[in-house]
């Protein structure tokens, strides 16, 4: 089984089990609307598979249907094991200590964010730069497959998936409310996340609807993490490299002040990036020496006459 696949069964039997133990229930309606979209894909799939050589673009475009619904199921189903772990486990918050972090490295949230809001054609770009990422995804995964980068369409994927399942496990250990609440901001009141993570956390709510997701994790930033995994993927494709990497940069700097983040949060998310891309690269190179070193120890010596 392709690990993508494994890693979706292995949340997926978690998210069953915790629906089995918890009060926790999935809202039907819209689980069905889910599946409703998944047919369609997987019906053009089997078609793309079956004459995947003809024309030789069929033989992608199954790629990337397989890609799509990878990414629609892992998404629903860690969606679902996000607002569980939220709910069952509200450990105490971390938001001073996240803020006095962001002091002690000289950065200052509340400036930041009152200086954004003094120029507020610089704060709607900034939005509009925070809200880029979900379609720079996209478009990359449809790129890489349809480009014939399926490889690193893949590891692109795992690599979206592992950083998923990482933040929802520090997050749950280390919660967080936000700058926002932390501030006493006006507009804590109408960001979503945060009535949705405090309604969570006091039992309130009960109901998974992952379509009213409204992104539960402070700690560390995925914003800032997909962004560098953005840059990473775009490897293929050269003559992106510099304004992808631009752009990536402008989104990880308005994570801060559009997502709420502290900014510990931002360098948190870019090394839990920047550890998924290489650390099994590293981790492979040592088992290939460790490996390589036994062989020697083990050849024989021949002493000379």
């Amino acid at each position: 089984m392709p690990i993508e696949w494994a890693i979706i069964l292995a949340v997926a039997v978690s998210d069953a089990i915790l629906l089995a133990e918890t009060s926790f229930r999935l809202e039907p309606s819209s689980e069905l609307r889910i599946l409703a979209d998944m047919i369609p894909l997987a019906v053009l799939f089997v078609i793309c598979r079956r004459w995947r050589n003809f024309p030789r673009i069929t033989g992608r475009l199954a790629h990337l249907l397989r890609t799509v619904l990878a990414l629609i199921l892992f998404a629903n189903v860690a969606t679902i094991l996000n607002f569980i772990l939220t709910g069952i486990l509200p450990l105490p918050r971390w938001d001073e200590a996240l803020a006095t972090a962001d002091h002690a490295l000289g950065l200052n949230w509340l400036d930041m964010y009152q200086w954004l809001a003094r120029h507020p054609a610089i704060e709607a770009s900034t939005d509009r730069v925070y809200m880029s990422l979900g379609p720079e995804m996209l478009i990359l995964f449809f790129a890489l497959e349809l480009l014939g980068h399926h490889s690193q369409a893949r590891a692109f994927l795992r690599w979206f998936m592992v950083t998923a399942i990482a933040t929802v496990g520090i997050a749950t250990l280390f919660p967080a409310a936000g700058a926002f609440v932390y501030y006493h901001l006006p507009i804590a009141s109408t960001t979503g996340y945060v009535a949705q993570w405090a309604d969570l956390r006091n039992g309130t709510l009960r109901t998974i609807n992952p379509f009213e997701n409204q992104g539960l994790v402070v700690f560390p930033s995925f914003h800032a993490t997909l962004a560098v995994l953005c840059v990473y993927a775009a490897t293929p494709f050269r003559i992106l490299k510099y304004p992808l990497l631009a752009l990536n940069l402008l989104i990880i700097l308005s994570a801060p002040a559009m997502g709420g983040h502290y900014f510990i949060d931002i360098i948190a998310g870019v090394i839990l990036a920047a550890l998924t891309v290489s650390l099994p690269g590293y981790l492979l190179s040592g088992i290939r020496r460790l490996k390589k070193n036994m062989r020697h120890a083990d050849a024989p010596v021949f002493a000379s006459k």
